[in-house]
């Protein structure tokens, strides 16, 4: 397949070492020399200096024989039009990353005339990983998979749940006709894929997998019923946090806006009905007590300084907040962050390249996801005519998963199966599996075509 990336920023730099790992020919197209030559020296790609709105430059990209355009640089408008180039020279699949709200804003523009047949909202994106934290306060991992239609969630079992002591056969008779299946236990920091037979002990983190619509189900298995949360403070100069806030202020009683910028708290507050917008540093501590942050069901912090955010939600900590999420670009320290008190970090450029990679599907077995503190991670996969698993139920499998491999969900002509050990794949099935990252290998290799163990 013949692909090129428009951008070589963060997110670019993301998919070129992503597609790179995989048997394509690779164009990115960046307009800065000193991102183009960092990206031509680390990757075996073509490296076209020049924008991506210049249909010259698509043309020396190769984009006359191109299958796909991934357009990810900062300028929406840049992307747009490499995008409707990209239609006019008759590329299938056209991704475009959109920040403005005004061009997302439902029935404002319609992009698939213009071009793109993939939008990626990265602020919508970022709202919506947000709100999974906030819609189940305590969660440790959440996740959506295959159009937000199966969800992954972490929770630490505790003494009232129904479920504590119980076996996960005994869960599953718990959930009734509500499918969903526990794929790991984080228990002392260590990790197991357990079998039936494990019993949850209250201080378990359980990851578990579902169809959406066992999440009410699950919810009720951990004895939390939904209810609007009383307070939850969001501190920022952002378009994230002003959005974050309006989501938000439908989930809560009460919502407070702190913007360190007055001339952005002025335009927060004229477009925000229902958030209280005060102008003010976030990381000061008094300004912290007068906002009596120690009763918020959450604190977000989600301004521009990422230093910011992570001492803000440190000591927002210390005040009392229950849950503290900070938004952070960086993708580095995450367990650091996490050790000191921050519940959840977030970044915006981890969830924007997850969805793309989602999107694209460019291969037919992808790690999508690496759950945080433990060496976990989630693997698509998609059963081919001449691959180890066709046909084969999971006990056959069994003995070749080595207890470090499991096998959560199964998409098949859109339904979504949580399997047993007598589900059998099936061509053209599109798993979702979890293994230790050591098993990475060996979920590929029973995937393969041709392959015999």
């Amino acid at each position: 397949m013949k692909i090129i990336i428009v951008g070589a920023g963060d997110l670019g730099l993301g998919l070129t070492e992503y597609l790179s790992n995989y048997d394509h020919e690779i164009s990115v197209v960046e307009r800065n020399p000193s991102l183009a030559s960092d990206i031509n020296s680390r990757y075996d790609v073509l490296t076209i200096t020049g924008t991506g709105s210049s249909p010259d430059v698509l043309e020396q990209a190769g984009i006359e024989d191109a299958d796909m355009l991934i357009a990810v640089t900062p300028s929406d408008e840049i992307n747009l039009l490499a995008c409707h180039f990209a239609m006019q020279y008759a590329v299938g699949k056209r991704i475009a990353r959109i920040v403005s709200d005004e061009i997302l804003g439902a029935g404002k523009i319609d992009l698939k005339t213009v071009g793109v047949t993939h939008v990626i909202g990265t602020e919508k994106e970022l709202v919506k990983n947000v709100l999974r934290f906030i819609e189940l306060p305590g969660l440790t991992d959440a996740a959506d998979f295959h159009g937000e239609s199966v969800y992954l969630r972490g929770y630490r079992v505790t003494q009232e749940m129904p479920i504590a002591g119980k076996t996960l056969y005994e869960m599953r008779g718990l959930a009734g006709d509500a499918p969903m299946l526990v794929m790991a236990i984080i228990r002392e920091g260590q990790s197991l894929i357990p079998r039936g037979t494990e019993r949850l002990i209250p201080g378990d983190e359980m990851i578990a997998i579902m169809p959406k619509d066992s999440y009410p189900a699950f919810r009720s298995l951990l004895n939390r019923p939904v209810k609007k949360l009383k307070k939850i403070v969001v501190a920022g100069n952002t378009l994230s946090a002003v959005q974050i806030s309006d989501a938000l202020s439908r989930a809560a009683e009460r919502v407070i806006l702190v913007d360190p910028d007055p001339e952005h708290a002025r335009d927060a507050a004229l477009a925000l009905n229902r958030v209280e917008v005060l102008a003010g540093d976030l990381t000061d501590a008094d300004l912290l007590q007068e906002v009596k942050v120690a009763n918020a069901d959450f604190f977000i912090a989600a301004s521009k300084d990422m230093e910011d955010n992570i001492m803000s939600s440190l000591l927002a900590r210390a005040e009392g907040a229950k849950e503290v999420i900070a938004i952070r670009t960086d993708d580095r320290h995450f367990d650091l962050f996490h050790s000191l008190g921050v519940d959840h970090v977030i970044s915006p450029r981890r969830v924007t390249l997850q969805k793309i990679i989602e999107s694209i599907q460019i291969a037919p077995i992808d790690p999508l996801l690496s759950l945080r503190k433990v060496d976990l991670a989630v693997v698509r996969a998609v059963a081919s005519k001449k691959s180890f698993v066709l046909g084969k139920t999971l006990i056959n499998l069994d003995k070749y998963f080595k207890k470090g491999i499991i096998i959560g969900a199964i998409v098949r002509e859109g339904d979504i199966i949580i399997p047993d050990g007598h589900t059998e794949i099936q061509l053209n099935d599109e798993v979702l599996a979890l293994c230790n990252k050591e098993n990475l290998s060996t979920v590929k290799n029973i995937f393969k075509a041709g392959y015999r163990l």
